[in-house]
């Protein structure tokens, strides 16, 4: 009987699962996330196979929330350089306008405009600049630049001019590049923001998880590695060392479907708190609910699906002010065991609000400095905060699920009979990962003029593509057909965003 690894590296510890051939959890190891998550994975792994020896290991399955806590605490990403292909020379409004203040200082390190790009019906506006070009680049490093995104007008109609940047910029250096119309649709400021951020993520995939197949090899593994992303399938490691956008979701994806499958509930609210973020969406049928346009992530607005996720900087590693009252968004992490007070630390964190309101036993009470009657309306204000989003979804009459190591902090005896915390509730995410299937998907601005059959060509592609990475032919359906048309131009043209998912 063949078994699944799924693997949640979270920003406080890293969760391993073993699943057998019904999805059911065999085993389940932790172990403390590290600086070089390498090391953390390593050891819940090998925890996990020490207690199984003899289990035959067809695939390893990891998800994180590693690219979305960079975000939301504004650290460990690449400083980006923008250049924009415009013939028009657009100024205004410049890169990241309308992201927090504080995100943009960290990320955007300068930007460009080159003549270029293309009209909306796939005609060039000008010629692309090289000279232009190779001079913003230079420019653009000597400001500090470690990662470059490039957007061109149009280009998802004709990539072309980026394209043609990306080679002659890999001429110069090996500097990390992403196209932005491998990352998005035809609206440019949102396609823009993906883009950036692809390019600051690059970082943290780079830097986290280029040993990770090393040490499954290490360990007498030599079944394939793969990483989930947003619609809760796997891409290879290269896959999303290229585009690690496509991972900025995945780990509340998993915990939706782990929870799913942990409480037997088709329909709910699932609360994932870790320690360093909390992530708010709603499962329907089974399947979580997507955004279907525009979406958003740390207060910035992109334009691919994503589920339908309110992420909060709210977990059990959350550094708190006491005046006024106030949830930081930074998190002490993966060191709660080193800074938090409850362990002889010198950080106000929600943990030990939680150890002080006396509900929470780790650690020793006497070493928090703060009383239960403080601690009390700090954690009832977290919980309002909570409760705030959750009013925001369309589930009034829904169970809330809270899963995640997080889930404990919260004193339920403050909450509804609403909530509800299944066992192994603290390993939901490894599982989800652990079940995630093999898909295909395509992802093309097409015309509508004669719908079926284009759509039929679609379909087609997909399961192929399905088929080519493993999923058994007789298991593939599609799972998702999102159509949204460009209303202004020609042609009748859309974008279509179509998947076929099938197991091994």
């Amino acid at each position: 009987m063949k078994h699944r690894i799924g693997i949640d590296i979270g920003g406080t510890n890293t969760d391993a699962v073993l699943i057998d051939e019904t999805n059911q959890i065999v085993a389940h190891a932790k172990a403390s996330t590290t600086e070089d998550i390498a090391i953390g994975f390593q050891q819940a792994l090998k925890k996990l196979l020490v207690q199984n020896r003899e289990v035959e290991i067809e695939a390893v399955i990891v998800g994180t929330t590693h690219a979305t806590n960079a975000i939301l605490q504004r650290k460990g990403l690449y400083r980006v350089g923008v250049i924009r292909i415009a013939g028009q020379r657009p100024e205004s409004p410049p890169p990241c306008y309308g992201w927090p203040k504080e995100l943009s200082q960290e990320i955007l390190s300068g930007y460009a405009t080159v003549d270029g790009g293309f009209e909306c019906h796939g005609s060039p506006i000008r010629k692309l600049n090289e000279k232009q070009l190779e001079q913003s680049y230079r420019q653009l490093i000597q400001n500090g630049a470690e990662s470059i995104a490039v957007i061109g007008v149009f280009s998802p109609m004709n990539a072309e001019h980026e394209l043609l940047a990306a080679s002659i910029i890999g001429q110069i250096s090996d500097i990390p590049i992403t196209l932005s119309h491998q990352i998005g649709g035809v609206g440019y400021l949102e396609r823009e923001n993906s883009s950036i951020l692809n390019a600051a993520l690059k970082k943290v995939m780079e830097t986290g998880f280029a040993k990770l197949q090393n040490i499954c090899h290490g360990l007498g593994l030599n079944c394939p590695l793969l990483i989930t992303q947003n619609n809760g399938s796997r891409i290879s490691l290269q896959e999303a060392t290229d585009h690690p956008i496509l991972t900025i979701s995945a780990g509340p994806t998993n915990s939706f479907v782990g929870a799913s499958q942990l409480t037997g509930h088709k329909d709910a609210i699932i609360v994932d708190i870790g320690g360093t973020s909390t992530d708010i969406g709603l499962i329907k049928g089974g399947s979580f609910r997507r955004s279907l346009n525009v979406s958003s992530i740390g207060g910035v607005k992109l334009n691919f699906p994503m589920p339908d996720v309110v992420s909060l900087a709210i977990g059990g590693g959350s550094l708190i002010e006491r005046a006024p009252i106030k949830v930081r968004p930074r998190s002490v992490g993966r060191e709660i065991a080193r800074r938090a007070q409850c362990f002889g630390g010198a950080e106000l964190t929600l943990t030990d609000l939680a150890v002080a309101a006396g509900h929470l036993k780790i650690g020793e009470n006497q070493k928090v400095e703060i009383s239960r009657q403080d601690a009390l309306p700090i954690l009832q204000h977290v919980i309002q905060t909570i409760e705030e989003n959750i009013a925001l979804l369309d589930g009034a009459d829904l169970p809330v699920v809270l899963v995640g190591g997080g889930a404990a902090v919260l004193p339920y005896r403050l909450l509804s009979d609403r909530y509800l915390i299944p066992e192994n509730a603290h390993v939901a995410n490894a599982l989800g990962a652990a079940l995630s299937r093999i898909s295909g998907t395509v992802d093309k601005i097409i015309s509508l003029t004669d719908q079926e059959s284009a759509l039929n060509i679609l379909r087609q592609e997909a399961v192929e593509l399905a088929i080519a990475k493993g999923a058994a032919p007789e298991t593939i359906a599609i799972s998702d057909v999102q159509i949204i048309p460009y209303h202004y131009v020609p042609n009748n043209m859309a974008r279509v965003i179509l998947t076929a998912h099938g197991n091994q």
